[in-house]
């Protein structure tokens, strides 16, 4: 037999490399829908802009944005900067910066109050040795997000009243923080005084405000109240990317903050931010202060009313709008029957209505906070017609028992 050349033994993995190219493959050709080809399932959101269902839908002129942003080359250092510059000017803040989500804010918000910009203790982050390693905040404030202040290393120290956070500070005490959400209406200490006593002792608040917009004004009000760091989401109502959000407030504490963020290489470098998402956000800012709110509100209540319009005469139906107590979000309609009657209970309707076709997602609000009773439906994710949907697939299912 014949020993091969070098030449021919070159040849031929680079020939089977050139037809493999060359020949047609079935992901080339497959134009099917993204979701669909992945086999993922999609869904009428009646619940809200929740990070495990994908938060919200970006509007045009943002997927423009990023888009174009997509096309070219730029230093991040320089384009947050600018942006920053102009986020700044639009909330009425001394500083701001893109984050790769509210948790990330908190997150640098903490590294700043801790770390604050020295290269070194930055580097030796979560080890806090040799820095200020507690943080007050009242004990009706922890929640599950808390983690983001947790993985820097500090220590949360737990007040209820006012007297016992003034006795909580210390020589440790780094901040104080805070959160404005409906999951911690109850606090004994509002916000107005926690800034006081944290002010007085010389510390900064750091402020978890993740999903309070709407109303757009609360952009501004936390950071004219002086608040020092206030961190916002940019994948709700802002109707940004969903890896996106907002650090705003002073500028020595939001410059601090930065110092530790990508793209420096220090603890919060795994919060990663492109540069599609801080134009993105950027861009969505915009459109959300443009935005006629009180036109918004009353096309939400009309999707709504269109929705309980639609369920008048269904067995048993009993349709109320839900105190908002957290004054904040849209308004939100219940969807009420007689369970024991239809045989149809609240948890069977939820999963029934995510089984059907298309599949819905809406709320058990015996969960909510506040909890209420029924069946949720929020407006402000829902497209046009969708509410007619939701009405006719609960009629269905309260007609014919499981």
């Amino acid at each position: 037999m014949r020993k091969p050349s070098r030449r021919t033994v070159l040849a031929a993995p680079l020939a089977a490399s050139a037809a493999a190219s060359a020949a047609p493959s079935r992901a080339t050709f497959d134009t099917a829908p993204i979701y669909q080809r992945l086999g993922v399932r999609t869904f009428i959101n009646a619940v809200g802009t929740i990070t495990t269902m994908s938060g919200t839908l970006m509007a045009p002129e943002v997927l423009r944005a990023m888009e174009e942003a997509s096309h070219n080359f730029v230093a991040i250092h320089e384009l947050q900067e600018k942006a920053g510059r102009h986020i700044a000017e639009l909330t009425e803040a001394e500083d701001a910066f893109v984050t790769c989500g509210a948790s990330a804010a908190l997150c640098l918000a903490s590294c700043a109050a801790t770390a604050g910009d020295d290269k070194k203790k930055m580097a030796q982050l979560p080890d806090l040795t040799g820095m200020k390693s507690e943080m007050v905040i009242q004990k009706r404030h922890r929640t599950v997000y808390d983690h983001a202040y947790r993985m820097v290393g500090v220590k949360l120290v737990e007040v209820v009243t006012a007297d016992e956070m003034r006795a909580a500070i210390n020589s440790k005490t780094a901040a104080v923080v805070a959160v404005e959400s409906h999951h911690v209406l109850g606090g004994k200490v509002p916000l107005e005084q926690t800034l006081e006593i944290a002010h007085k002792a010389g510390i900064p608040l750091i402020l978890d405000a993740a999903a309070e917009l709407p109303p757009p004004s609360n952009l501004s009000k936390f950071v004219k109240m002086g608040v020092d760091m206030v961190a916002f989401s940019g994948g709700k109502n802002i109707r940004g990317p969903q890896c996106s959000g907002l650090l705003i407030g002073k500028r020595e504490w939001i410059r601090k903050a930065y110092a530790n963020s990508s793209p420096n290489n220090y603890l919060p470098r795994i919060a990663k931010v492109g540069k599609e998402e801080i134009v993105g956000i950027t861009v969505a800012l915009e459109l959300f202060l443009k935005k006629d709110w009180t036109a918004q509100e009353k096309s939400w209540r009309a999707t709504l009313d269109r929705c309980a319009d639609r369920l008048k005469g269904a067995p048993t139906v009993f349709t109320e709008y839900i105190t908002n107590n957290d004054y904040s979000h849209s308004p939100r309609l219940s969807v009420q029957w007689d369970e024991a009657k239809l045989g149809i209970s609240l948890a069977d309707m939820v999963k029934r209505l995510r089984e059907g076709t298309p599949s819905i997602e809406a709320s058990d609000m015996r969960y909510f906070n506040p909890p209420w009773k029924g069946l949720g439906i929020f407006p402000y994710n829902l497209k046009p017609g969708e509410e007619i949907i939701i009405a006719d697939r609960v009629k269905e299912i309260l007609g014919t028992k499981a």
